[in-house]
């Protein structure tokens, strides 16, 4: 491409995604929106941060002898929602962030995770409430759903239809236009220095490997994520845990700068023109969204599988999500980046974490950034079908099962060579990480638009939910109670059966 189009085009991208659309009145009604659920359930993911732990992760440290009454454990639904979202936007969309807004960006990364934890546990409470059950026991759920069931049915707005189809026109879109097999090129040839035939063949592979995986539908990709996920999140967080020790003095000072840059502007780097400090809050915001997922309405989806006894209880799960994928492993990413240097190319992408890896483990870092990128894209691609396959149903949701299931079988022979087509045309245009990654934000912020709107109409009923799920089930001597109530029931029902 020519040079004086290419930064025509960067120039446009950037205007669209940081003028237009994360503008700063909206990375702020953004963070106000997470403000006003946190003060709403009267700051629950703070207050209650021990039982969000204790009901999540701490749950597979303890023996469960419950039976599985759902397809999708709940541990499988978290695997697969923290697949998706700890994948392309941890590793290459955090370094992009820094390199465009400055080690602040990452401030403002963990602004948006704290206060989006209660946002994507909103999110998650509303898809449980108003989730479609089928004849054949699977059920599905999305921002779609809530807002058709709590808005259009429930208020008679009709008006509201157009969000539900602004959303799912919008997040069908955020899948196909998936980065997965351009990063895996972006990331072989920093670390290999292929050639550009043999990088694109490694996308051709992965792609091969993404069918593999889809075709076996959501058990698949649940049971795939629940063995991977845990293993890639330990590794990685080794890596960066070793990067920061070596250099402890360098780990301070790159701490301190995220503090200091998060409310003070920095010299350009890289060819992008100087940061603001409100356009650091944007970016910020930006890339917290699309790494962790709260407010864009994709990780509900596939919460939605799972049977749970109140919809709170699936809620956790998803502030726990925010909190390891953004306070956890982004972090992780940000100091890496930053300790090493790398930030200060301007390039971003998965090139920067590759050098900081060079930087710190020499000849083995290629070894180690081609595998990160490999198992988090291919946990990012095949947790985004789990997504696709729920929209796909609510477009067609009023049609008999066997013809709802050929559209469903369509999207997953045809869904992975788009994303593989798409990243084809970046490579051999030479598109730079950042540029990529702004027009990711771009797409991503439609349907947090629409997301935003549906979480303030639908708020009194989140409170609600929250609260009684807070004082019946969260409250010990009253789960007791119920719990009992519960098995009571189930042997009565037993007995009958008998």
């Amino acid at each position: 491409m020519d040079a004086t189009i290419a930064k025509q085009v960067e120039a446009a991208l950037e205007y669209v995604a940081w003028t237009v659309l994360w503008n700063k009145y909206f990375a702020i009604m953004f963070l106000l929106l997470g403000l006003f659920l946190t003060i709403g359930t009267g700051f629950f993911q703070f207050r209650r941060f021990g039982d969000i732990f204790y009901n999540t992760l701490g749950g597979l440290f303890r023996k469960n002898k419950k039976v599985r009454e759902s397809k999708v454990s709940s541990f499988g639904a978290f695997a697969t929602a923290l697949g998706g979202t700890v994948g392309n936007g941890n590793i290459a969309g955090v370094a992009s962030a820094i390199a465009i807004g400055g080690p602040g960006a990452l401030f403002w990364m963990w602004m948006a995770a704290l206060v989006g934890m209660v946002t994507k546990m909103s999110e998650i409470v509303l898809t449980q409430h108003y989730k479609q059950r089928y004849e054949d026991g699977s059920s599905y759920g999305s921002a779609a759903y809530y807002i058709q069931k709590g808005l259009v049915e429930g208020k008679g707005w009709k008006w509201c239809k157009i969000l539900s189809l602004i959303f799912t026109v919008t997040m069908i879109g955020a899948f196909y236009f998936a980065p997965g097999p351009y990063t895996i090129v972006e990331a072989l040839q920093s670390a290999f220095k292929l050639s550009g035939t043999t990088a694109i063949f490694c996308a051709i592979f992965y792609t091969g490997i993404c069918y593999v995986i889809v075709l076996g539908g959501i058990p698949r990709i649940v049971k795939f994520a629940e063995r991977a996920v845990p293993a890639m999140v330990i590794c990685y967080l080794a890596a960066g845990l070793l990067i920061i020790i070596k250099d402890l003095p360098a780990a301070i000072a790159g701490i301190k700068s995220i503090f200091y840059y998060a409310f003070q502007p920095y010299a350009a780097v890289g060819g992008f023109a100087g940061v603001t400090v409100m356009k650091v809050v944007q970016v910020g915001v930006a890339r917290s969204v699309y790494s962790n997922e709260a407010g864009w309405g994709s990780s509900p989806i596939i919460h939605a599988a799972v049977n749970v006894d109140h919809p709170g209880r699936q809620g956790l799960w998803g502030a726990m999500e925010v909190f390891m994928d953004t306070m956890v492993v982004c972090t992780i990413t940000g100091l890496m980046v930053i300790i090493t240097g790398a930030w200060q190319t301007g390039r971003g992408g998965a090139g920067s974490v590759g050098e900081a890896l060079g930087i710190a483990f020499g000849g083995y870092a290629p070894h180690m950034l081609a595998f990160f990128m490999i198992i988090f894209s291919l946990t990012t691609t095949t947790g985004w079908f789990s997504y696709l396959e729920s929209l796909i149903v609510y477009c067609v949701q009023n049609k008999p099962h066997e013809e709802r299931m050929k559209y469903v079988r369509f999207v997953r022979y045809t869904g992975p060579m788009v994303p593989l087509c798409v990243s084809m045309f970046f490579f051999y245009h030479g598109t730079v990480p950042s540029v990529v990654w702004m027009m990711l934000d771009i797409q991503s912020a439609l349907p947090v638009y629409v997301n935003v709107i549906a979480l303030t109409l639908l708020s009194p009923v989140i409170f609600k939910l929250v609260k009684e799920f807070e004082t019946d089930y969260l409250n010990p001597e009253k789960a007791a109670r119920l719990a009992a109530k519960a098995a009571a029931k189930s042997g009565a029902k037993a007995a009958d059966e008998n």
